[in-house]
C-alpha cells in the first residue's frame, strides 16, 4: 500500500526530507508546502507534487497519511497538533518547539489521536551510534563521555530568536543531548560556562549563551563534558567528535558536522586499536525516514518520541540556565 506524505518547510531541511522520501519504495510525495510561495513551486515542479504555502491548507487538500514538518521551531506545535486532530501521522525535527509547553502540548495532541510523532533526531539511526547502542547488552553504559559540537556562524534571524529557534546550544546542540541521553540515561544536575567570543557580528550579536562548555550528571552517577555551540568555522573545522569511556572499551566517534563517519575502538584489555568506517550514510538520515515509514505502517515504534524531543529541550533550556546565573541546575524528571 503506497503511503503518501507531505513535506512542509522546504528551505532548509525539508529538501533532505523529499529527497530520502523520494529514494523509498511505496512513498508519494502528493504536496509540499513553504511560505514563499516560489519555494514551494520549485519543489513542487521538481518533485511532481502540487504546491502550498500553508501546512495546514495542504492537509486539508490532500488525501494524506502522514507529514514532515521542517519549519522553523515556532511553528512545530500548531503544525503538529493540526495534523493530529486530522490522523496524520508526523515526523517533526529538532528541536522539538520552543516551550516545554509546546512539547507537551503536542505529545499530547498525538497521543490523543492515536498517531506517531517522530522527532528527527536522525542521529539515532547513524551506524556509529547505532552500534554503540546495540554493544549497551555487552559494555553497559558509559561512564565518562567528551562531546565537542561546535558549528560555524548562522545568519539567520529565526535560528537566534528565544521564542524560535533558541540559538546554536537549542537548535543543533540538540543532537548532542539526545545521543547523551540515548547512550547514557536519564541526566541529573548541568552546570556550564557560557559566552559570546564567535557572534560579534550579525542576529546572534547580542546573545549571550552562543557558546558553552559544561557538565552533565547523570542518574547513573555517569558523567560528560561538552564543548558546544557557535564556536566553529563551516569551511575548516565544523566538526563534531565524542568519545565514551565504558568499562571494558573506549569508544570515539568523529567526522563532519552531523556526518561522523569514523569510529576507533579500543578494548581495555588490548594493544591494538580499532578503526570502523561506514559511508553509506553517516548522518542516519536514511535510517530515520526507512523507520518513520515502518511506524506509520505500525510494523516499528519510533526510536526518538516527543518525550525525547522535549527531553533534549529540557537540558538545553538547563544550559542556558546554569550559564546565566552561574549555577547548576537540577533537571526534573
Amino acid at each position: 500500500m503506497t503511503m503518501r506524505v507531505g513535506v512542509i518547510g522546504l528551505a532548509g531541511v525539508g529538501k533532505t526530507h523529499l529527497q530520502y522520501f523520494r529514494a523509498l519504495d511505496g512513498v508519494e510525495i502528493p504536496a509540499v508546502a513553504d511560505v514563499v510561495g516560489d519555494v514551494a513551486r520549485t519543489f513542487a515542479q521538481k518533485y511532481g507534487a502540487k504546491a502550498y504555502t500553508d501546512g495546514v491548507a495542504m492537509m486539508d487538500g490532500e488525501k494524506l497519511d502522514a507529514v514532515t514538518i521542517g519549519t522553523p521551531p515556532k511553528y512545530h506545535a500548531a503544525l503538529t497538533i493540526a495534523a493530529a486532530q486530522r490522523g496524520l501521522h508526523v515526523l517533526c525535527e529538532k528541536p522539538m518547539a520552543p516551550t516545554l509547553a509546546d512539547c507537551d502540548a503536542m505529545i499530547e495532541a498525538t497521543r490523543k489521536a492515536g498517531v506517531t510523532l517522530m522527532i528527527g533526531f536522525k542521529k539515532r539511526y547513524s551506524p556509529a551510534y547505532s552500534f554503540l547502542k546495540d554493544k549497551e547488552a555487552e559494555w553497559g553504559q558509559p561512564r565518562i563521555a567528551l562531546c565537542r559540537y561546535q558549528l560555524g556562524p548562522v545568519a539567520k534571524s529565526w535560528f537566534w530568536d528565544e521564542a524560535d529557534g533558541g540559538g546554536p546550544l537549542v537548535e543543533n546542540t540538540a543532537h548532542c543531548f539526545d545521543v547523551l541521553r540515548y547512550l547514557m540515561g536519564e541526566p541529573k544536575t548541568v552546570y556550564a560556562e557560557t559566552s559570546n567570543h564567535f557572534t560579534k557580528t550579525g542576529p546572534g550579536a547580542a546573545y549571550d549563551v552562543a557558546e558553552a562548555v559544561f557538565t552533565i550528571r547523570f542518574q547513573s552517577g555517569a558523567t560528560a563534558a561538552v564543548a558546544a555551540g557557535a564556536a566553529g568555522v563551516w569551511a575548516y573545522d565544523a566538526s563534531e567528535r565524542l568519545s565514551f569511556s565504558y568499562d571494558g572499551a573506549i569508544a570515539e566517534v568523529f567526522g563532519r558536522f552531523d556526518r561522523p563517519a569514523t569510529m576507533r575502538l579500543m578494548d581495555r584489555t588490548a594493544t591494538d586499536v580499532t578503526v570502523k568506517s561506514w559511508f553509506d550514510d553517516p548522518s542516519g538520515f536514511s535510517g530515520q525516514f526507512a523507520a518513520f515509514v515502518e511506524c506509520v505502517q505500525g510494523k516499528a515504534t519510533p526510536r526518538a518520541t516527543g518525550l525525547d524531543g522535549m527531553r533534549a529541550l529540557q537540558l538545553s533550556l538547563a544550559v542556558k540556565q546554569s550559564g546565566r546565573t552561574s549555577k547548576p541546575v537540577d533537571i526534573e524528571l
